[in-house]
């Protein structure tokens, strides 16, 4: 169940970022220049990211643990993943603030704003936060994430009069990150420099564990069909009572390129996995309709979901810049579904 923070832990957070606007961090750090924030475990460090270093947007996006700077470096990576940048957006789970204009505001953002009697005049003055979550929209932060969040930034504060005061230099083209860590012996805080955890997006090719359904896709006929098939975000906030936040799903798809037409489509619900739908959809097709003769992709991550199931059935994989029966059934608005 959804708990909304209170007027005055709101106050808190918005007290926290002001703070830190002051000191303009963007004016000395890139987005690609990680800032770690380590209290306990390795693998629960927080990973910090500047934003507006280019004078576009100013911001802070927060990733918590290992998992969630896997999700950062989604983003950073996007390029070569041949991802969108609305898929690597929707992608992310994420802890953001940003200093942006008026209209970016929601009204609850803008009535939070009012009742804590700040006044923002100005492009790019506005502060608001946005919590990210793959397969929902992004929304206003829920009371925990709040909390938080000004756990963070009070760090974060610390971290940034730390490395002003050393006068540290960190070299984070090397893929180095400043870490400011906590002594488990001492419990007094310091700043290092440390190499990144990991440097690319990690993933996984999807793997088949029933024999079973190994047997049957080798033993499916094949066929001279040509499929497109692709999982992307819907885009749009999709509200439910049972759901806490508005949902985001992915829509997956496939479509036969003799024909154009969509042979399969399924909207997923939040916390279902994008990749494994997709992947069932392209099992379910063979076992139906036989192995095609190739399947087509246009994503590293789309392919690594359906590269066994290609590999056992004797399937073609191939990447291609655009797959135009998905493309055209997207732009119609899901052709009516």
């Amino acid at each position: 169940m959804r708990e909304e923070a209170s007027i005055a832990q709101w106050g808190q957070l918005y007290e926290a970022a002001t703070k830190l606007k002051e000191k303009k961090p963007w004016e000395r750090f890139w987005d690609m220049d990680i800032i770690g924030i380590q209290e306990g475990g390795e693998e629960d460090t927080v990973f910090i990211s500047i934003l507006g270093r280019g004078g576009s947007c100013y911001g802070i996006a927060v990733y918590e643990g290992y998992e969630r700077f896997n999700d950062y470096l989604l983003l950073a990576t996007a390029d070569t993943l041949k991802l969108s940048s609305e898929y690597a957006m929707f992608s992310q789970n994420n802890l953001t603030c940003y200093w942006g204009d008026r209209g970016e505001l929601t009204g609850k953002q803008r009535e939070i704003i009012r009742e804590l009697g700040y006044k923002y005049r100005g492009k790019n003055q506005w502060l608001y936060f946005v919590s990210y979550m793959a397969g929902y929209f992004p929304c206003s932060l829920d009371q925990d994430e709040v909390l938080r969040m000004t756990k963070h930034l009070g760090r974060l504060l610390e971290a940034l009069e730390w490395y002003e005061n050393c006068q540290m230099s960190v070299r984070f083209q090397d893929a180095n990150m400043f870490l400011y860590r906590r002594d488990e012996k001492t419990g007094q805080w310091e700043g290092v420099e440390e190499p990144l955890p990991f440097t690319s997006h990690q993933y996984e090719e999807l793997v088949i564990d029933s024999e079973e359904l190994k047997e049957e896709l080798r033993n499916a006929p094949r066929t001279s069909a040509v499929l497109e098939m692709n999982m992307d975000y819907l885009g749009a906030a999709v509200t439910d009572k049972k759901y806490e936040r508005p949902g985001n799903p992915w829509v997956c798809a496939a479509g036969d390129g003799d024909s154009g037409l969509i042979v399969d489509m399924a909207l997923t619900e939040p916390g279902e996995d994008g990749g494994v739908r997709l992947a069932q959809m392209a099992a379910s097709y063979i076992l139906s309709h036989g192995a095609p003769k190739e399947i087509y992709v246009n994503n590293v991550l789309a392919g690594a979901v359906l590269a066994e199931i290609c590999r056992i059935s004797g399937v073609s994989l191939m990447m291609a810049e655009e797959l135009p029966v998905i493309r055209e059934f997207m732009a119609a608005g899901l052709g009516g579904f």
